[in-house]
């Protein structure tokens, strides 16, 4: 075997196998994870609940508010901040419109000064808040009557400075498998890279919408830097780096979940531009955190998380234009790439499991576990040009629209990309360079796939 043909396995069977056994194990030890808690005599703080907004629907605003009105805590001791970074006109009719159920305080602010996106709005709410608690949630999370009571009485029993919820998706749009698939892996990913991460004694980070933080821990390190793009990956690592304690908890928050290709490149490009640049200036924040070395090894690995998405897309090009320049089969080890499927069926059997515990019939699971599949890799050369823009100083991004379409012309590229790797696949088959022509040809049918399906998650 030569170097190339070496590199080449590393980088499509070994890497991503690696990385999916790494989150399987983590998965497999939140599944087990159970608490009880003494609810006895609970002396509720007050609780600031910050909710930045952007375009979006005042019902849906109402439904968080009719929502947090049924949860149980001291009412007189919860206030609701409403951020809104919307023009002068739609945030009066805002105003105008809400009605504040009986009991619960609201404030609603419109950013004059709009610094930053939604990090800048948690700035902005924080420092107009007053609450010993800190919540952060977005306008379209739901909570369960319980959820608040059971996140805290985790951060009372483990001493925890801020506390995540466990995240459940939803979707307004029932015959979306994009969405459901979403909602399956949304579970498993939470179970893995949070609470199973948790309670293996590992540093977790905190979640965009649903951590609790108490806010001597916020003063401790300052709110949210409104420069960056995932306020919850970046004001956690200046957290673990002062030695506060972040925990996981079972507690639910309901979280909408893109139902459409558009929503989910536009979301999963940002996470992956987010990550490499909490990477790239909070390094220092986690090297020089009271973290053990496996700890920091562990914290870099999953800022790392998207890495493996963008190296099997460029090793696959590299792989698909090889054909043309030489003979030799770079995919040439059987037993790698048995590794590799067997791999990719303990994924697919956490997968299915969730989906059987969320209801979901057999057959929706695979459907939805394919069509999540196929656009992670349809979507996978967007995620490699935004893991590049991460190390530019100045970067934008878009705002996720979750239940909304949108309009892109990333389809084209997409369906070139899937040609492309389908005639290179053909090619491998024809030398009978069998492993490599199955590989990319199971490779473009992502795209492919992706191309002829994507509307009708929107029809």
């Amino acid at each position: 075997m030569n170097s190339f043909n070496l590199i080449m396995q590393i980088l499509i069977f070994v890497i991503p196998s690696l990385l999916l056994l790494y989150q399987f194990i983590f998965a497999r030890i939140g599944f087990r994870d159970t608490y009880f808690f003494n609810e006895n005599k609970i002396e509720y703080p007050s609780l600031s609940i910050i909710v930045p907004t952007k375009g979006e629907s005042i019902d849906t605003i109402q439904g968080l508010l009719d929502n947090l009105a049924d949860v149980e805590w001291d009412k007189k001791k919860l206030e609701v901040i409403i951020v809104s970074d919307d023009d002068e006109d739609y945030f009066r009719k805002i105003v105008s419109t809400l009605k504040p159920p009986n009991g619960i305080e609201v404030k609603i602010y419109r950013r004059e000064e709009k610094k930053g996106y939604k990090s800048g709005a948690l700035h902005y709410g924080y420092l107009k808040s007053t609450g010993e608690l800190v919540l952060t949630l977005d306008v379209d999370a739901r909570l369960n009557k319980d959820s608040l009571k059971k996140a805290y009485l985790h951060m009372l029993k483990f001493g925890c400075d801020a506390v995540t919820m466990k995240w459940v998706g939803y979707s307004k749009n029932s015959y979306s498998f994009l969405a459901k698939g979403i909602m399956v892996s949304t579970m498993l990913a939470d179970s893995a890279i949070l609470i199973g991460r948790d309670r293996a004694k590992l540093k977790v980070f905190p979640v965009g919408c649903g951590t609790i933080f108490k806010r001597s821990a916020i003063e401790s390190v300052g709110p949210w830097d409104y420069n960056m793009i995932q306020d919850d990956l970046e004001i956690g690592a200046r957290l673990i780096n002062k030695g506060k304690r972040i925990c996981a908890s079972n507690s639910v928050v309901y979280v909408e979940v893109p139902d459409n290709l558009f929503a989910f490149y536009v979301q999963q490009t940002r996470w992956a531009m987010g990550s490499i640049e909490v990477l790239t200036r909070r390094f220092k924040n986690i090297i020089k955190s009271k973290t053990n070395l496996f700890q920091k090894i562990d914290m870099i690995m999953f800022l790392l998380q998207y890495i493996p998405v963008a190296i099997t897309f460029i090793a696959s090009v590299i792989l698909a234009i090889y054909i043309f320049i030489s003979n030799s089969n770079p995919l040439n080890s059987i037993y790698l790439f048995a590794i590799w499927i067997t791999v990719l069926a303990m994924y697919a059997f956490n997968f299915l499991s969730v989906a059987k515990n969320a209801g979901l019939k057999f057959i929706e699971s695979i459907r939805a576990l394919g069509k999540v599949s196929a656009y992670t890799v349809a979507i996978s050369p967007f995620i490699t040009v935004a893991l590049f823009l991460a190390l530019k100083k100045n970067r934008k991004y878009v705002i996720t629209p979750k239940g909304k379409a949108g309009k892109s012309n990333i389809i084209y590229l997409i369906l070139a990309f899937g040609l492309f790797f389908l005639f290179s696949s053909i090619m491998y088959l024809i030398k009978l360079d069998i492993i490599t022509g199955i590989w990319l040809f199971y490779y473009s049918l992502g795209f492919l796939f992706t191309f002829s399906s994507y509307k009708n998650e929107v029809e």
